[in-house]
């Protein structure tokens, strides 16, 4: 009787499985594999130790200036960039947790060499509102808050805020010109920000390092002192690195145009 018991109990769990698969079917969003949230071999690159990306955002550079630090755990390609559109386009919203404890490594992996300061403001670059109510999740603030319960763990005072808005179109798809223009003329300074603080600028993706740029100067022009940056991903260059960014308009505008407009800024 109890195998008869244990084997229609297998049976009922079986067809409940293959009902849910049905409805909500699942499958890894990095290579598509059947019946699991995320493959061991796409959830690999999220475990490696974050890696320093600014010389991949050519907005990021002024002549005669250091760009801003900007570390990023993956590159924005393969399973990763899969991943990503997954969790941004597709509603898997099973990936919050994912991704949140992503960030959360990669900011206790980097702590100690993004800033040396108790007191740290992390502050999220601005999603689009449209976006955030079709997802029904701020996502860069979702990452900030990670990045600032990590550090409050490690012992620092750390807080997230959300000090940025902006008023912005969709920027995927347009040229790192248009991005880089959009982005100066959109980026809000919604709440002051202390200035004891040292600020630590969240995003999920980089691509130009437009939005992010223009983050810095809004908020260093408040009185505010950013000391880095952190994403989830940043977009590879596609050929050199051009070695001029912001304040030109001609040959670096040129050659940033050839870089694609996946995700992010």
């Amino acid at each position: 009787m109890s195998r008869l018991l244990a084997n229609a109990s297998s049976v009922a769990m079986t067809g409940a499985r293959e009902l849910a698969r049905l409805i909500v079917p699942v499958c890894c969003p990095g290579c598509g594999r059947d019946d699991v949230r995320w493959c061991d071999e796409c959830e690999a690159p999220w475990w490696e130790d974050p890696y320093r990306s600014e010389e991949n955002a050519p907005r990021l550079h002024r002549l005669g200036e250091v760009p801003i630090a900007v570390w990023s755990i993956a590159e924005l390609e393969g399973s990763p960039q899969l991943m990503i559109e997954a969790w941004k386009d597709s509603q898997r919203r099973d990936l919050d947790s994912f991704f949140k404890e992503a960030m959360a490594r990669a900011a206790g992996s980097v702590a100690a060499e993004i800033t040396t300061a108790k007191r740290i403001a992390v502050i999220a670059l601005p999603a689009r509102r449209s976006s955030t109510r079709r997802r029904g999740v701020d996502l860069p603030a979702m990452l900030a808050t990670a990045c600032a319960q990590r550090w409050r763990a490690a012992g620092s005072d750390a807080v997230a805020v959300p000090a940025l808005t902006m008023r912005r179109a969709e920027s995927r798809g347009l040229s790192a010109r248009e991005r880089w223009r959009g982005a100066q003329q959109s980026m809000r300074l919604s709440r002051p920000v202390d200035g004891t603080r040292a600020v630590v600028l969240v995003d999920d993706v980089m691509t130009t390092g437009a939005t992010l740029a223009a983050a810095r100067d809004r908020l260093e022009a408040a009185g505010a002192v950013v000391c880095a940056g952190l994403t989830l991903a940043t977009a590879p260059m596609r050929g050199k690195s051009p070695s001029v960014g912001l304040g030109w308009e001609s040959e670096a505008d040129e050659l940033s145009d050839t870089f694609d407009g996946r995700g992010g800024d």
